[in-house]
């Protein structure tokens, strides 16, 4: 993928960070798009199951209730889920077989990456409940 199209998420994604209604949108297109694909593999499932996560901590900052976690941290979270929805990426989606395979790597990456923030969200998540 191109640094320009990266670039063009990025921003994509630093300006929907700037109303919540934004990114409210976001998240319908997400779940939309999540609701297609089907969980018939592990890694699918994985995917969606971290998708979801995603979801959650965008969502509980959005409304106020957790806070805890960096613009940075924020600001991946919402690469990840922009990029998510993009249609042409890496491997566009169209392509059958292949076409989750960027978005799974990419969310995978996110994952890893922020695995203390993501720790940290569920505690709080699960003592939530």
């Amino acid at each position: 993928m191109s640094k320009v199209k990266i670039d063009t998420i990025f921003q994509k994604a630093r300006g929907t960070l700037t109303e919540n209604e934004k990114v409210k949108g976001l998240i319908a297109e997400v779940k939309t798009k999540v609701d297609k694909i089907n969980s018939d593999s592990e890694e699918r499932s994985t995917f969606i199951y971290q998708l979801q996560v995603i979801i959650r901590m965008v969502r509980a900052h959005i409304n106020g209730s957790y806070r805890a976690f960096s613009a940075t941290s924020l600001l991946t979270l919402v690469f990840g889920l922009v990029y998510f929805i993009t249609p042409v990426d890496l491997i566009p989606d169209f392509i059958p077989a292949l076409g989750l395979t960027d978005d799974i790597s990419l969310v995978y990456f996110i994952f890893k990456s922020l695995a203390d923030d993501i720790a940290k969200f569920r505690v709080w998540e699960e003592a939530s409940i």
